[in-house]
């Protein structure tokens, strides 16, 4: 089959590599031969079989994986990713993948993009100290950093630095995640907010405003076109200042003051720690 298989393989990689080639072609391509190294029992990395049919297989693996990302389906990224380690961890007789660093970064932005923390450290304790020091396998893990740090607007800048293509689908899933948390931070702090204020601080540029549209809805937000202002329904400062308006005023500053610095206790940002990051937000603005 080396023969066969290996000219598959040149005629995929060569749809796959084509500058504006049809991603259709490639998908048609990767399941005629997924089901033909089904039949042969390749796909499921024998020991046994030729070492050039194997690293044909695994070449194919790959470019599934890319290909994948590249369509947005993460999905069935994870099949190909799930079908390959087989291949990386079980076959000692073919010569490593050159292409080992790339997947394996592309596997823990995945994992990052998904909030699978836990998985994602399970990975990075079986590296060794080359592997972590690769530039693919080193962006996921600043990634990671500064998450903890949070340090969004690096992970917002990472984007423009992508190694590869398909690492920008996985990096703007990241963002979604980061915009998610920011956002939860929002509703626990402020009754609205300025739109110009909001698109920042969500880290949205001024000409993404169908995007940014799109985020309030999703959240249940209300934008007054008059006033510019986005309004977060249920937020708990709306509820505070509702219920203090029924005591008398110096018993209501009183009771905004205890039920804002509780918030805090309990971990819920309140309007002290949601304002700097606004000035840094306005201060990122201005320099991109």
């Amino acid at each position: 089959m080396s023969h066969t298989l290996q000219q598959s393989l040149l005629e995929l990689q060569a749809a796959f590599d084509a500058s504006g080639g049809s991603k259709q072609d490639v998908t048609k391509r990767l399941s005629k031969l997924k089901l033909e190294l089904a039949q042969s029992g390749l796909y499921f990395a024998p020991p046994s079989a030729d070492p050039q049919d194997l690293i044909a297989t695994r070449s194919i693996l790959e470019v599934g994986a890319f290909h994948s990302l590249r369509l947005g389906n993460l999905k069935q990224y994870w099949q190909y990713n799930s079908s390959l380690q087989p291949f990386y961890e079980n076959l000692p007789q073919i010569p490593p993948s050159p292409l080992r660093p790339i997947t394996l970064g592309l596997h823990l932005l995945a994992l990052l993009s998904e909030g699978r923390l836990t998985d994602f450290h399970t990975v990075l304790e079986t590296l060794q100290l080359d592997q972590l020091n690769d530039s693919f396998v080193k962006l996921p893990v600043d990634l990671e950093r500064w998450l903890m740090e949070g340090a969004y607007n690096k992970v917002y800048r990472a984007r423009e630095r992508v190694p590869r293509e398909e690492f920008a689908f996985l990096l703007e899933r990241l963002m979604g995640t980061v915009r998610a948390q920011i956002a939860a931070t929002i509703e626990a702090s402020y009754p609205s907010l300025p739109l110009d204020s909001a698109t920042s601080l969500l880290f949205y540029k001024p000409q993404e405003k169908s995007q940014l549209a799109n985020f309030c809805t999703e959240r249940g937000w209300s934008i007054e076109p008059t006033s510019s202002t986005i309004f977060f329904p249920n937020s708990p400062s709306i509820s505070i200042r509702q219920a203090a308006r029924r005591l008398p005023s110096d018993a209501a500053a009183a009771a905004i003051e205890a039920a804002q610095s509780q918030g805090v206790a309990h971990g819920v940002p309140m309007t002290t720690m949601v304002g700097p990051a606004l000035k840094l937000a306005q201060q990122l603005e201005a320099i991109v």
